[in-house]
């Protein structure tokens, strides 16, 4: 089998492999106008889908799945570059974010949200679960500017995969030198970090995690759904850290409200969990932990049938990890 088509994504190498872009980015948001720099997102995506064969591969994949499972309904034949420019505007607007330039009333909330701001003003925390359908940024850093409508201030904590966008968080906070990015990387999990989770939830913060990327380094460790009609493996460790924190899940979604736009403007969607973790037994831990794992992929589903040209995992999401020595 064709190694490309099974690398682990996080043993991939940043798309962005050097400061350098990031910075001239950064650089245009700040001086030159919006509308200039968006046009030169559509060369640049043209580029990039030209001379990248990984992105054309892993988006001609995805897109045949999306059309096979919805029988071509929403359109019959692959449009990759219409999903790399997509991409390509989602950086562009997460720097944006960043500059402190996309403001609260951009953005409009659906759902539980009203639910979510209540239970943070009220100074309790929740653990919200995102993906990278959209903007996985742009909830943190609203947080980061004070822009969330929450009366109080509230810390954003995130989980993540640190090597596969160091290029991008490191030039991130030299923009923004005055904002705690709170990351925490993925690998360094363990007894103290989850010690750490609870006093920031506890003081009233919130933990963000990513639920739709397996982890590099427990790759085996994985719940199982169908997704778009066919199995995919999603990370246990994500819905596992829910129930050790024993706190209110909230998934989330932001989502740009036309797919190649040059306005800013998105949707987002929160959804509460109907688990209480706290009433969650030992007994009952591995069935909570598959239903709300469950809960996450119906709806990440729901939302990639609705935008699906936001879907940034740029890997074979549907390749199955290869079992432990000694499994059968």
């Amino acid at each position: 089998m064709n190694s490309e088509t099974t690398l682990h994504w996080a043993q991939e190498k940043e798309a962005v492999r050097s400061e350098g872009p990031i910075k001239l980015l950064v650089s245009l948001v700040a001086h030159v106008p919006k509308c200039v720099v968006n046009m030169l997102i559509f060369p640049v995506g043209f580029f990039y889908l030209i001379f990248s064969k990984r992105a054309r591969l892993e988006c001609s994949r995805y897109q045949k799945q999306f059309i096979e499972y919805t029988n071509g309904e929403q359109f019959k034949r692959p449009k990759l570059l219409r999903q790399i420019i997509s991409f390509a505007l989602c950086i562009l607007e997460k720097i944006e974010g960043w500059s402190h330039k996309i403001q609260f009333e951009d953005i409009t909330f659906y759902d539980d949200v009203e639910q979510l701001i209540a239970h943070l003003d009220s100074g309790k925390g929740a653990m919200l679960i995102g993906s990278h359908l959209g903007n996985t940024e742009l909830l943190r850093s609203l947080a980061a500017f004070k822009k969330t409508g929450v009366e109080r201030d509230v810390s954003v904590t995130v989980i993540m995969e640190t090597g596969a966008t160091q290029k991008f968080n490191s030039t991130i906070q030299k923009i923004c030198p005055d904002v705690n990015m709170n990351v925490v990387s993925a690998a360094d999990i363990g007894l103290e970090t989850i010690y750490l989770l609870q006093e920031r939830l506890a003081a009233g913060g919130m933990v963000v995690i990513a639920g739709d990327r397996t982890s590099a380094h427990s790759s085996n460790r994985t719940l199982v759904n169908m997704f778009l009609g066919k199995e995919a493996a999603f990370p246990y460790g994500t819905f596992l850290l829910a129930y050790l924190l024993k706190t209110p899940v909230y998934f989330f979604f932001a989502l740009r409200k036309k797919d190649v736009s040059l306005s800013s403007k998105y949707n987002m969607y929160v959804h509460k969990s109907p688990i209480e973790f706290e009433a969650c037994t030992r007994g009952d831990k591995e069935n909570c932990i598959k239903k709300l794992c469950s809960e996450f992929v119906q709806l990440l589903e729901k939302y990639c049938l609705l935008y699906p040209f936001q879907w940034y995992n740029f890997f074979n999401f549907w390749a199955m990890p290869e079992p432990p020595n000694g499994s059968v």
